[in-house]
């Protein structure tokens, strides 16, 4: 404490003094107008070498990661440009023929023709053709024999437009005139139904009414179940009828005008309140040969 008195002593005789001497003046500051004279330092650097580092990069192989769940991919969809756009078709209606009156169907358009088979009242064919004077149709053979044929139109009534039909033209003969040929006709008559055992059959009459006094020589039989659908078929160079489980009976040679009782080929059951179709093929020739008709008829014994 003293000793910071003595200091403060000191200072007030100091400065007393400056204060009592005259003439003593203190240095002017100099003053600098900065803003015309600005002194510029100027150093030059030199920049030194700096070290090179060399980098070498190190791969790092990510890990794969865990397989949670299974992904099955989408079904990509392809296109099989091998296809053939399908082309509209034009459907044609099928034209029929039936007639009000049983009428001949012939291996030609034309009575000179042999007759192949008969289209019956309410049974309907189908026309393939037609000839050029539109009076003959060309349909399947309604009988068996020769698969097509050609019916009258007098007696026909046909469905359908007729004009698309093609128009067969029949192939010409030698001579301008085709040949007539004997006009088989002869007349079914269903009679009864027979059995041996196990063996049934039905029994018809047929009687010759062909022209030129024309004889049979040989006949083709086929019988048809409706209800069951069963087909027989006999041939034979005779007329026979079988009776019963005795004697056969018979002709060799059906003449004109002359009647015969025929037996159908046997089935093994018996065909009471059966439908049975009856198909009878009357030959001039052996072995049916030459000129030959097939008729028609249904028995239900």
């Amino acid at each position: 404490m003293f000793r910071v008195q003595k200091y403060f002593f000191i200072f007030l005789i100091i400065s007393s003094l400056a204060c009592a001497v005259p003439g003593l003046t203190l240095p002017e500051q100099q003053i600098v107008n900065t803003e015309t004279s600005i002194p510029v330092f100027t150093e030059t650097f030199t920049p030194t070498s700096l070290p090179t580092f060399t980098f070498t990069p190190t791969l790092i192989r990510p890990t794969s990661r865990p397989v949670t769940d299974t992904l099955t991919p989408e079904p990509i969809s392809t296109i099989d440009t091998t296809l053939t756009p399908a082309l509209p078709t034009n459907t044609i209606e099928a034209i029929t023929i039936t007639v009000s009156r049983p009428t001949n169907c012939r291996v030609g358009p034309g009575t000179a023709y042999e007759i192949a088979g008969t289209l019956l009242v309410d049974e309907e064919a189908t026309v393939l053709g037609r000839d050029p004077s539109n009076r003959y149709w060309y349909i399947p053979n309604p009988d068996p024999g020769i698969d097509y044929c050609w019916v009258w139109g007098e007696y026909a009534t046909i469905t359908g437009n007729t004009l698309v039909l093609p128009v067969y033209t029949p192939i010409a003969t030698s001579t301008s005139t085709p040949t007539a040929l004997p006009n088989v006709t002869f007349d079914l008559k269903g009679l009864k139904s027979d059995r041996c055992g196990s063996d049934y059959w039905v029994e018809f009459q047929i009687t010759n009414t062909s022209e030129n006094k024309l004889a049979f020589k040989s006949v083709r039989i086929e019988i048809e179940d409706v209800d069951t659908g069963t087909k027989r078929i006999s041939t034979s160079n005779n007329f026979i009828n079988r009776d019963g489980c005795g004697t056969y009976s018979g002709v060799n040679t059906l003449e004109f005008e002359d009647s015969a009782i025929l037996s159908a080929p046997s089935i093994p059951y018996n065909p009471s309140g059966h439908v049975i179709r009856v198909f009878v093929t009357a030959c001039s020739e052996a072995d049916l040969k030459g000129s030959c008709r097939t008729i028609r008829i249904s028995i239900t014994p």
